[in-house]
């Protein structure tokens, strides 16, 4: 697909990159690279999050998040974190307990993947093993400590990019279309100069006025 240059996202970009709001953004990154440099255990947090995000807003992984906290992540059992869960609002309480659980088993390996050269294979073994985690999730928790490759393809961000090109087909229920989807983003972020993970918190705070994590 043509991206064009003076696009209204784009030009909107560009505009909050001379502004105020891009001292907001380097401090996150900055946040996002010192998580990325944690402990397994910080890291695996994260990991949690962004399991928790699917299909819900990320003030409300944020809520769960804290009020399970790394060691509630770490040691509760299924029953447990389901209650934890459902105290706190948490509409997927049921099937997301049982993943978070399940997906322990990754703690010890998480430097070992943030560390692969080859990081769309990072991005695929994560996908590929743990139930929970898509292609958004995975983008998404590897954005969050500190690798910017790859977009993290919200319903938010669809639904702008939808808007501003409309002949365009943007789908990401399988590997083949989140990659072709991801490709309008990539190129987006190589006309504004930003790691693809960067520009995700530009084009959110155009979506959703926020920056959030």
């Amino acid at each position: 697909m043509e991206i064009h240059e003076y696009s209204g996202v784009l030009k909107t970009v560009r505009d909050m990159m001379s502004s105020e709001f891009r001292t907001e953004v380097e401090n996150r990154k900055l946040d996002f690279i010192k998580a990325g440099k944690s402990s397994p255990e910080f890291i695996y947090g994260e990991l949690c999050f962004c399991i928790l995000t699917a299909n819900t807003s990320a003030e409300m992984g944020i809520k769960t998040q804290e009020a399970i906290g790394i060691q509630g992540f770490l040691e509760f059992d299924e029953d447990t974190m389901r209650k934890k869960l459902k105290e706190v609002r948490y509409r997927f309480y049921n099937v997301r307990s049982k993943f978070l659980v399940q997906s322990r088993w990754i703690v010890d390996e998480l430097p070992g993947i943030l560390a692969m050269k080859d990081r769309i294979e990072a991005r695929d073994y994560l996908v590929e093993n743990l139930k929970g985690i898509g292609y958004k999730e995975a983008s998404h928790f590897l954005r969050n400590v500190g690798i910017f490759d790859f977009s993290i393809l919200d319903k938010h961000i669809l639904r702008m990019i939808k808007k501003e090109y409309p002949d365009g087909k943007f789908r990401v229920g399988s590997r083949k279309n989140y990659l072709e989807t991801e490709k309008t983003i990539l190129e987006f972020a190589e006309s504004v100069s930003l790691d693809p993970g960067i520009l995700d918190l530009y084009l959110w705070k155009i979506a959703t006025g926020k920056l959030l994590k």
